[in-house]
């Protein structure tokens, strides 16, 4: 069973097994900034676990 990231419809493998969710979407942030707020939707895709990422909309200002 392997992990499997997913943001804006690209999969990421999962470079630290022992690593959190958290833990990822914290490392991915420093790539992709908008990723600190996002929320986390867990799907399973046979034996895998797909985590996407999606960013919260939101209004400036």
């Amino acid at each position: 069973m392997s992990r499997i990231f997913v943001y804006d419809g690209r999969e990421f493998p999962d470079h630290d097994p022992d690593a959190t969710v958290e833990d990822v979407k914290k490392r991915m942030s420093d790539f992709f900034p908008e990723l600190a707020n996002a929320e986390v939707k867990e799907a399973k895709r046979g034996d895998d676990t797909l985590y996407e990422f999606v960013r919260k909309v939101g209004t400036k200002g």
